[in-house]
């Protein structure tokens, strides 16, 4: 029963929702069936984790039904009929948190019934005011604007001559303007996806729509054209003072979809040597923080927090890093927290010159595949620093490279084009270290090193060849 749809849906509850779910299923609207009620009470007490040896379908029928022998059909039924109980609960949930929809929904109930004709305009009219008062002109308002003017046009009670025309005309200036935003957006995204699989030749332009002075949209085509074109510092820091200066406007998602354009276009400056872009990086990150851009349900990703580290540390903030350490670490899963919390620690000392202290902490056990992957690149590095200060490192920074090497070679859990980029750097590493111990010239392997397109962390060993 631990695995069944039924544990797994209750599991997803919070302990507010799990003790409402009781309320709903005594409602006789929604539940006629006394059995399921006695089953949700069994079933709470094991909550959040279900794991008890008890929770199996024989015991829990027996104490359901303690006169009957027990019905393996019968158990199954019960748990399919609250699992449906519960989807229709998580729904009744969804409604209660989105205002609009229920008016929506509401609307669309007046508009279904004859002689309802005068309430369903005044609930339109509503609908309308309501929709104008919404903080945010992004593309759901414009699409709920024309479905609302469609709607008016399309009751056999609204008039054709004027009302029906002029319904019609906005519908069709909101669908404009809903297919402009909503087209820059996904063609945005799609621009991005093309640079972080290296498929540039797929990127298209946003149609123009002259009409839209919406600056959501004139961002994202601004944005577009940024993507399209070659890496252009000015216009990547004009588009992120822009951004900072109007982020007011944007929505929840659209602040989080920009800032994560917006980095990814500035970490590809940064990756082709512009060190001073690291600057811009943290700026962004610092913002996304003040508007609390990076959760996701309450969570921040494990490699946001290392890549805001990093950015804090390159930029020499050490003090402001250990702050967000402090401050954020508790927002991570708690699965994952240690690895995060080690690989941040490991690149905090490092980028102080404590390369020591960060290879002690970086000999944690991390359990992800891209945790070990970025644990000994960072090891690498300190290896690499210490052997510039101290030519006896020489042997183990070479053997440390070649383990790596045969680690990736073997692990097939790790993104291919991933895996080119950090074989390049190992190459890049031990080429550098041979260079210095041989005494050669830097500049052929520094040209090599930017004509690479896939490989991490270009500036690093950019530097190290200068």
């Amino acid at each position: 029963m631990q695995n069944s749809k039924l544990v797994r849906t209750l599991q997803v509850l919070s302990p507010e929702e799990l003790k409402r779910l009781g309320k709903f299923l005594q409602s006789p609207f929604y539940n006629a069936n006394p059995a399921i009620v006695k089953l949700y009470r069994l079933l709470r007490s094991y909550y959040p984790d279900f794991d008890a040896p008890k929770l199996v379908e024989e015991k829990m029928f027996k104490r359901l039904f303690p006169n009957r022998a027990y019905d393996h059909p019968k158990m199954l039924n019960l748990m399919s009929d609250f699992t449906a109980l519960l989807e229709k609960y998580l729904i009744v949930l969804q409604l209660e948190a989105e205002e609009t929809q229920q008016k929506k929904l509401l609307l669309q109930a007046y508009a279904q019934r004859p002689d309802c004709y005068p309430i369903f305009a005044k609930k339109l009219s509503g609908m309308d005011n309501h929709l104008e008062a919404l903080p945010y002109r992004n593309e759901h308002f414009y699409r709920e604007k024309m479905e609302l003017n469609l709607q008016f046009f399309s009751h056999p009670g609204t008039g054709m001559v004027k009302a029906g025309m002029d319904s019609l005309r906005n519908a069709l200036e909101y669908f404009e303007a809903y297919k402009s935003l909503a087209g820059a957006k996904l063609q945005c995204a799609r621009n991005d996806w093309s640079h972080a699989v290296g498929a540039r030749r797929s990127i298209d332009k946003v149609q123009e729509n002259p009409v839209l002075a919406n600056p959501v949209y004139v961002l994202y085509k601004k944005l577009d054209s940024l993507q399209r074109e070659s890496a252009d510092k000015a216009a990547l820091l004009q588009l992120v003072r822009h951004f900072i200066d109007h982020i007011q406007v944007f929505d929840p998602d659209d602040k989080s979809n920009v800032l994560k354009i917006l980095l990814n276009h500035s970490n590809r400056l940064i990756n082709k040597g512009d060190l001073d872009s690291i600057k811009t990086s943290l700026e962004l990150y610092k913002t996304g923080l003040a508007y609390d851009c990076f959760l996701v349900q309450g969570k921040m990703k494990e490699s946001t927090f290392f890549n805001i580290v990093t950015a804090g540390t390159r930029c020499r903030e050490f003090e402001w890093v250990a702050h967000f350490m402090q401050t954020y670490q508790g927002l991570l899963d708690a699965r994952v927290r240690a690895d995060a919390l080690a690989l941040a620690k490991g690149q905090w000392h490092l980028d102080k010159q404590e390369y020591l202290k960060a290879t002690e902490i970086l000999q944690h056990s991390f359990a992800e595949p891209q945790s070990i992957v970025k644990s000994k690149v960072l090891l690498i590095r300190c290896w690499c620093e210490l052997y510039w200060e101290d030519a006896s490192y020489l042997e183990l920074l070479l053997s440390q490279l070649d383990a790596f090497d045969k680690h990736l070679w073997r692990n097939k859990a790790i993104a291919p084009r991933l895996v080119k980029g950090v074989q390049h750097f190992i190459g890049f590493t031990r080429k550098l270290a041979l260079h210095k111990v041989e005494g050669k010239a830097m500049p052929e392997l520094r040209s090599a090193i930017l004509q690479e397109q896939n490989v991490i962390l270009k500036d690093w060993l950019l530097s190290k060849a200068s």
